[in-house]
C-alpha cells in the first residue's frame, strides 16, 4: 500500500527528531516509509528535496552536519531545542474547560482532534483530565450537555440559572449560582458555586441538574483560591456521599469489580451459595449502585445505610419494570 505525502512528511519528522546524529540520505531512505515509493535514487532525491523544502517552511528546524555513514558528505536530524514547545501551564478551570470540551467534540465530527490535541497536551507533560480533578467520563448524554453548559459559564463568569432535584425530592426547584469550578470526582460531575438565593456557597450534581441557562457576567462575591473552592467540593461529598468501610457477600464466580477493591476476602457460605465476604472502602453512592448491580449475586452485609441504600435501588428498579 503506498504511503501518503502526510503520512510521509510525518514519518521524516519522527525519524529526524528521534535521532542526536545526522543521517544520511541513504539511511533516511531505508528507514522512512514512503520513500521505498520511489522507482529509483534520483526520483528518491528529488522527493527528499521537495518535502526538506516543505518541512523549512512550515517552520520545522530541519539541520544539516556531518554524517557518520562512512563517504557521506552530509546528513540531517531535527535539534530538541528548535522544535519543542515551550512549557504550558494551565489554570484548573482551564484545564477543566478543555476536558469538556474533549467530551463534547468525541460525540461528533471533532473527535478526532480533540484526541490529538490532548494527546500532544499530554506528551508536553500536561494532563486536563486529572487537572480538571478526576477521570473524565460523562455517560449520560443529558449530564454531558450541561456539563459543557457550566464550564462554559466558568470560564466566563456567568451566571447559572437551572432546575435542581435534590435527593428524595420528587419536584425540582430553581437555583441560581455563581459558578466557580466544574468537574469530576469519582466519576461523578459537579458545579461549586455562591447560590444567590441562599447567600452562601453550595455544591450540586449535575446528573441532578436540568434546564441550565447561562445569564450575563455578574459577579456579587470574591472568587476563592481553587484549593478552597475543591476542600468545599470535598466536604460537601463526604457528607452526602462519604466514604464507607463495608462487607459484601459475593457468590462465587460473580461480581469481578467488588472483588478486585476488596481488600480482603473470608470463604462464607451464605443463602445455600459459596462465596466470599469482602471488606471494601469505597463511597457509599458507587458501592450502592456496584452491589445493586449484581442482583442475587451479591448482598451488602453492613453498615446498614449500605443496605438501605442498595434496598432502596433494588426497589425502584423493580417497581419501573412493573
Amino acid at each position: 500500500m503506498s504511503t501518503s505525502k502526510s503520512q510521509r512528511l510525518v514519518n521524516l519528522v519522527i525519524c529526524l527528531r528521534s535521532t542526536s546524529a545526522y543521517l544520511s540520505a541513504g539511511e533516511i531512505r531505508r528507514m522512512v516509509q514512503g520513500y521505498d515509493d520511489c522507482e529509483n535514487e534520483a526520483a528518491y532525491l528529488r522527493m527528499f528535496e521537495r518535502d526538506k523544502r516543505e518541512l523549512r517552511d512550515v517552520g520545522v528546524p530541519l539541520e544539516q552536519g556531518a554524517s557518520l555513514a562512512p563517504g557521506s558528505p552530509a546528513g540531517y536530524r531535527i535539534p530538541a531545542r528548535g522544535y519543542e514547545l515551550p512549557e504550558i501551564t494551565l489554570t484548573p478551570e482551564q484545564a477543566g474547560v478543555l476536558a469538556v470540551a474533549s467530551e463534547v467534540w468525541r460525540e461528533g465530527e471533532r473527535a478526532a482532534r480533540a484526541d490529538g490535541a490532548l494527546a500532544k497536551l499530554t506528551a508536553a507533560g500536561i494532563d486536563p483530565v486529572h487537572d480538571a480533578g478526576a477521570t473524565v467520563s460523562v455517560e449520560d448524554p443529558a449530564e454531558l450537555a450541561a456539563a459543557a453548559i457550566v464550564a462554559e459559564a466558568v470560564a466566563e463568569s456567568r451566571l447559572l440559572t437551572f432546575s435542581h432535584t435534590r435527593a428524595g425530592a420528587t419536584e425540582p426547584s430553581t437555583r441560581r449560582i455563581e459558578p466557580w469550578w466544574t468537574g469530576s470526582r469519582h466519576g461523578n460531575w459537579y458545579v461549586v458555586g455562591h447560590d444567590l438565593d441562599r447567600g452562601e456557597p453550595r455544591t450540586f450534581r449535575l446528573v441532578r441538574v436540568s434546564d441550565v441557562r447561562v445569564g450575563q457576567a455578574r459577579r456579587t462575591v470574591p472568587v476563592p483560591r481553587t484549593t478552597e473552592v475543591l476542600a468545599l467540593l470535598d466536604d460537601a461529598i463526604a457528607r452526602l456521599n462519604p466514604v464507607v468501610e463495608a462487607t459484601v457477600w459475593a457468590a462465587d464466580g460473580h461480581a469481578a469489580e467488588l472483588r478486585a477493591m476488596a481488600r480482603g476476602a473470608e470463604p462464607a457460605v451464605r443463602f445455600g451459595r459459596p462465596g466470599a465476604d469482602l471488606e471494601v472502602s469505597s463511597p457509599l453512592g458507587e458501592l450502592s449502585s456496584m452491589v445493586a448491580s449484581q442482583g442475587a449475586d451479591a448482598v451488602a452485609l453492613r453498615p446498614a445505610e449500605l443496605r438501605v441504600r442498595v434496598v432502596t435501588i433494588l426497589t425502584a428498579a423493580q417497581e419501573a419494570v412493573r
